[in-house]
């Protein structure tokens, strides 16, 4: 970014009002995806399906996020984000209806989750691209750590809000409170001004050519493209921990839906907790090797947890929230990282490149983690790709490429 960039005045009013449009949004987005993954849970039983579900929520992302980071450095980002949370809104309020009508089977709440993926692949880059243009420079990772706030307090209630309106009232009414939470969101986006970064139509120069410029970008900052890789395979990794919790307590610790849901929030303490410290801290230079080293811890507690007998569902509990400790300060630093060294014009193809890697691999992993569950059991599931992130994460510290990363400064 630009040394002599200043943020519009009243930033602080503008960034507040978008985050309580997201809170609302993050707390119903977050009961109704628990909502699915649960029913699909309590209806299957099956790793493989609860794979099929996670690769249908990253694989949409990870194919149109290139073409979407491109749209959103060509558009006006505010815009977008309507755009996209109405869209969501819009396919949750049509399958609520279908769900009335009795019409709801496996392969639509998989379909629900892939057109979901479609619009946060806009929503996402469109998002973080324009947080460096609403605050200043010093203050993206705090930001960074407030949204992972945000996303800690969604894991406490909205599992349980989810539970709740699922066991109650059905799928739909959980599914039309997320179309209300969009609601909210885009009414106070609508009322705030974002400052323009988009290409002029002169800058334009075709799809194909404006990602390279991304891909470009990506290279000209030394250790840019190994870090892409690094966040890919480390996110591997985790995928199949963060999508297998709920079957953990359903398969390993024979456990129901208020227990999962204890399990979620749970995780969202840890990761509120640990999002609070990185806020008052702010994450500090080293941004690479705080990123790392969480990862690492992460891997470590996800291996103790697979190693947990069936009767330790409570030690489960607590080991789940400390992953989660840990994993805010994974998750926080990598966008700030990017901020820092990447154009605001160019930022969204960059974020989602990078969010691109990631989608794809995530599948990745989850085709295989689905069918290695069902063959070796949950709990040594976790350990392998608990040991496996704790592998990859150890050989990131050790590679002075990307140790380099911590001793560059921003671009001018």
């Amino acid at each position: 970014m630009p040394s002599d960039y200043q943020p519009p005045p009243h930033w602080k009013r503008t960034v507040a009002l978008v985050w309580s449009g997201q809170a609302v949004s993050f707390l119903t987005s977050g009961a109704a995806g628990y909502a699915i993954v649960w029913h699909l849970t309590e209806a299957t039983g099956s790793a493989v399906v609860l794979a099929a579900a996670s690769i249908a929520i990253y694989l949409p992302y990870g194919i149109f996020g290139p073409f979407a980071g491109i749209i959103v450095d060509r558009l006006d980002r505010k815009v977008l984000m309507i755009v996209a949370d109405m869209g969501i809104a819009v396919v949750c309020a049509l399958t609520a209806l279908l769900i009335a009508l009795g019409m709801m089977s496996v392969p639509l709440a998989v379909a629900i989750l892939a057109l979901r993926s479609v619009g946060q692949a806009v929503h996402s880059p469109a998002m973080r691209a324009s947080m460096p243009l609403l605050v200043p420079d010093r203050h993206l990772v705090r930001l960074a750590s407030l949204n992972q706030g945000l996303a800690g307090a969604a894991h406490i209630v909205a599992p349980a809000l989810g539970i709740l309106l699922y066991t109650a009232l059905g799928l739909q009414f959980v599914l039309l409170a997320d179309t209300f939470g969009a609601i909210v969101a885009c009414s106070l986006l609508a009322v705030v001004r974002i400052p323009a970064a988009q290409m002029t139509k002169a800058e334009r120069s075709g799809l194909l050519n404006e990602m390279r410029e991304g891909l470009a970008s990506i290279r000209e900052q030394r250790g840019l493209g190994m870090f892409i890789v690094f966040v890919a395979l480390t996110c591997t990794a985790l995928a199949p921990m963060a999508s297998f919790l709920p079957l953990m307590t359903y398969e390993h610790f024979s456990l129901g839906g208020w227990e999962a849901s204890l399990v979620e929030a749970a995780f969202g303490i840890g990761y509120l907790a640990g999002s609070v410290v990185l806020g008052v801290w702010g994450g500090g230079r080293r941004l690479f090797a705080l990123i790392a080293a969480a990862a690492l811890a992460a891997g470590l507690i996800a291996s103790g947890c697979g190693l947990l007998p069936s009767s330790g569902f409570l030690t489960f509990v607590v080991l789940a929230a400390l992953m989660a400790f840990a994993e805010s300060f994974y998750g926080g630093p990598i966008g700030a990282l990017f901020q820092r060294r990447i154009v605001p014009s160019k930022l969204g193809r960059v974020l989602a490149i990078n969010d691109s890697a990631f989608c794809l691999a995530t599948p990745l992993g989850l085709l295989f983690a689905g069918p290695l569950a069902e063959a070796v059991g949950t709990g040594a599931l976790f350990v392998i790709s608990g040991s496996l992130l704790a592998a990859i994460a150890l050989l990131g510290l050790l590679a002075p490429t990307l140790r380099g990363l911590d001793r560059q400064s921003s671009p001018q």
